[in-house]
């Protein structure tokens, strides 16, 4: 009983503190305390915006001035951030109270707009776009894009890991996947998957725009740096996730991306894609396995054959990934060519290790036989 008293007072002192403070200072410890009593149970982190302390601390984040200026915004993060973790209803009041509109001003300010605390908590309120509550994307994106897109060297390389997060929070949602297609974000995600730390959450984002948004698959395929991003992506042996992801989009976009996805097979193709892929159909997940094997199949068979819907893409059609002269001008032969070469050539390696195996066994088993006859023959028989 007494230690609830003393958490109500607690709180009140904050909410007094926040509103009335002589200065920024002040303030930003009164918001150090609202993340304290938010942490300590969930009764007062529900309790807490009854009392009042959403709307200051949204002031502060766009209002504070002076030397002190960003540790104060800082502190207001942090508190909003213990007040949105794990709270549906706080969430709710967040965004409600404005907070997705003040986010194109805090961009003046590098260290708070860049920081990890703020991408956690946009992270956190964007996983309201699965649910009922009707978010604005528009007021998300914008910032969201401008975040992940700047250099290595400005964004640490956690706070693009929460955006990338809570752009997949939205792309997961066919209301807001494409309002992600068509806010810019496809060039800075080709990007971001040719980084190793990135490469995944990029590449799921993608992946989830090319299955709803046939404008979006056409944005990917004329994106200059997508043949080189799933090249690479392809031939990241060592993160099978990566794989399936990139085989799925070189299906779905050579699959529905018209004109640009055929240009985009050939670019592909010429940077070495069929190898890459003809690893892929041998040591790949099955996943990977099966689909970098369709694609190769339909490479050889001068893209007649179809992509169907449990091979990646959710619609069929027939796509030609080359072009339909047939005359063998744009490197067609040479390619169906080349995959029958390095078939073969793999086909016969596996075969090889296949009778090595098989010899060695044969071998041992006869040499254990051998051993256990000697053995049996060298006992002397019951008197």
């Amino acid at each position: 009983m007494g230690a609830a008293a003393d958490d109500g007072a607690a709180m009140r002192r904050a909410v007094m503190r926040l509103s009335f403070g002589a200065s920024w200072e002040e303030k930003a410890e009164a918001a150090a305390e609202v993340g304290r009593l938010a942490r300590s149970d969930e009764r007062t982190k529900r309790a807490l915006p009854e009392l009042g302390v959403v709307p200051p601390l949204l002031s502060m984040l766009v209002d504070a001035g002076g030397d002190g200026s960003t540790g104060a915004r800082m502190a207001a993060v942090r508190a909003l951030l213990e007040l949105a973790r794990g709270t549906h209803r706080n969430k709710v009041l967040i965004v409600k109270a404005g907070l997705l509109k003040k986010l194109p001003l805090l961009m003046p300010d590098r260290d708070v707009a860049t920081s990890h605390d703020l991408a956690l908590l946009l992270r956190s309120v964007s996983s309201l776009a699965n649910t009922d509550f009707p978010l604005l994307s528009a007021d998300l994106l914008p910032f969201l894009v401008t975040i992940f897109s700047g250099t290595a060297a400005d964004v640490p390389a956690d706070t693009r890991l929460s955006c990338l997060a809570a752009l997949g929070n939205l792309s997961a949602n066919l209301e807001h996947v494409r309002a992600v297609a068509a806010s810019g974000a496809v060039h800075a995600l080709f990007r971001l998957s040719l980084d190793e730390a990135t490469s995944e959450a990029a590449l799921g984002v993608l992946v989830d725009v090319a299955a709803a948004s046939a404008t979006g698959r056409r944005e990917m395929a004329k994106d200059e740096a997508a043949p080189g991003a799933l090249v690479e992506a392809v031939a990241r042996r060592e993160n099978a996730v990566c794989q399936e992801h990139a085989t799925y989009l070189v299906m779905a976009l050579a699959h529905g991306g018209g004109d640009a996805g055929r240009e985009l097979m050939r670019r592909m193709r010429r940077i070495g894609a069929v190898q890459a892929l003809l690893e892929v159909s041998l040591l790949g997940s099955p996943l990977a396995q099966s689909r970098a094997a369709k694609i190769l199949h339909w490479l050889k068979g001068d893209g007649q054959d179809r992509i169907r819907a449990h091979s990646g893409p959710r619609t069929e059609a027939t796509m030609s990934c080359h072009g339909s002269d047939g005359d063998g001008d744009d490197g067609t032969k040479p390619c169906k060519n080349a995959v029958d070469r390095i078939v073969k050539l793999s086909l016969d390696r596996n075969m090889k290790s296949i009778m090595r195996r098989a010899t060695a066994s044969v071998d041992m088993t006869a040499h254990a036989t051998k051993l256990l006859v000697a053995s049996s023959s060298s006992k002397s028989l019951p008197a």
